[in-house]
């Protein structure tokens, strides 16, 4: 299915550029890409594939035509967690993530969930070969996994890496003309709109993910630059949920779109979203709740309606925290905390933002035995985490 689809594209298409990278600013062909993934290492029980690295796209073709299945990780320096017990088989793609639950896990999909979540989104987005994607965000998690990667594989749509969401990079981007869509998260879209990178008359659509949109971010660039920002909402664990169709500024906040092609919604007894998808993973190999994969309806952690307007959403009541449209895991860091030297005791939790774009902010709080160096603890965390998992308030004691 994957790979049928991919051969017939590289087929009718070789010579067309697939992809523009940083490391290949003249841009990859649909065969050179065909050609990269006859080079990749398949040995072992699975094919890492790195996130916005040129070998991205080669790593997901040769994993499926070794009947392996593909490990999405962040970059070349990211953990790749020990998954407990058997794959299951006919599994190709793994995600290593903690989604809104906080659990640390990796979830597993079949080619026809993956194959499901391409075709939806295409069509769901009105996505075609004459509207590229920019990917300033992550190939490797669920929102740009499913909006940039899946539809140039399953339909050839080009798509443009940059290497990073500054103004410098993304103009390189729209340099190449024609028309573009572009996904980010809140925090992304209040850069591009305070640098004027909204404003550019290359994109035909703005998604956004992640983390809540404010009626305020939402309404000032659309009123600035005539550009309406989309909400995308969507799970790890399910893959696309809703999107926002309509060309009007959104009158309530919690608004995330209506029910993509597909896709059916209630909200439960206890006010949580629960969608019925053909994308959402075939299991966990650690279920956040009992069950959690056993019935063709997801519960999502998400609270809030599902109306004829579409669905709502009020909270989340997962214990991740969402620091701009990424979550983390406050039991990871936990432990990673009490690993260190000194560090009797961790607390994580989440704090709200300052800046709502931002929306949560990590909060730590240590007990500690003697004399400790509180510069010391920092710099040994920010060696074993990512840049965003780095806590910005800290509260040491010895109780």
């Amino acid at each position: 299915m994957l790979l049928e689809r991919w051969n017939e594209i590289v087929a009718s298409r070789r010579g067309e550029t697939a992809l523009w990278h940083p490391e290949r600013a003249e841009g990859l062909s649909f065969a050179e890409i065909d050609r990269m993934a006859c080079e990749v290492d398949v040995c072992g029980e699975m094919v890492v594939a790195v996130g916005n690295s040129l070998g991205f796209f080669p790593s997901l073709i040769a994993a499926w035509r070794s009947g392996k299945p593909a490990l999405l990780v962040e970059n070349a320096t990211s953990m790749v967690r020990p998954i407990v017990g058997e794959i299951p088989e006919g599994t190709v793609v793994i995600k290593q993530t903690c989604g809104a639950s906080g659990i640390e896990r990796s979830l597993f999909f079949s080619e026809e969930r993956i194959f499901a979540e391409g075709k939806r989104n295409i069509n769901g987005l009105a996505l075609h070969a004459g509207r590229r994607g920019v990917a300033a965000i992550s190939l490797a998690h669920s929102y740009g996994f499913g909006c940039l990667a899946l539809p140039l594989l399953v339909e050839g749509i080009p798509l443009d890496i940059v290497a990073g969401p500054l103004p410098m990079h993304m103009q390189a981007a729209f340099g190449r003309g024609g028309e573009v869509f572009l996904p980010g998260v809140p925090a992304i879209w209040k850069t591009w709109w305070q640098t004027g990178v909204a404003a550019h008359p290359a994109i035909s659509l703005a998604l956004s993910a992640g983390s809540p949109l404010s009626l305020e971010l939402e309404h000032g660039i659309l009123s600035a630059t005539g550009l309406k920002v989309r909400n995308f909402y969507g799970t790890s664990e399910t893959g696309a949920i809703a999107y926002d169709d309509s060309d009007l500024p959104r009158a309530a906040p919690g608004f995330v779109g209506s029910q993509l092609p597909g896709i059916a919604a209630h909200r439960d007894e206890a006010g949580r979203i629960t969608v019925e998808s053909d994308s959402a993973a075939n299991g966990a190999d650690f279920e956040a709740w009992p069950g959690e994969f056993s019935s063709n309806s997801y519960r999502t952690l998400d609270q809030g309606e599902v109306t004829e307007d579409g669905i709502f959403v009020n909270c989340c009541v997962g214990r991740a925290i969402n620091v701009a449209g990424r979550k983390v895991s406050p039991a990871r860091l936990e432990k990673i905390l009490e690993s260190m030297d000194g560090v009797r005791r961790a607390k994580v939790e989440r704090g709200q933002s300052r800046d709502y774009e931002r929306f949560e902010e990590i909060h730590v709080r240590l007990s500690m035995d003697g004399n400790f160096d509180k510069k010391a603890i920092r710099e040994q965390l920010r060696a074993r985490v990512e840049s965003w998992e780095m806590p910005r308030h800290w509260e040491f004691g010895s109780e």
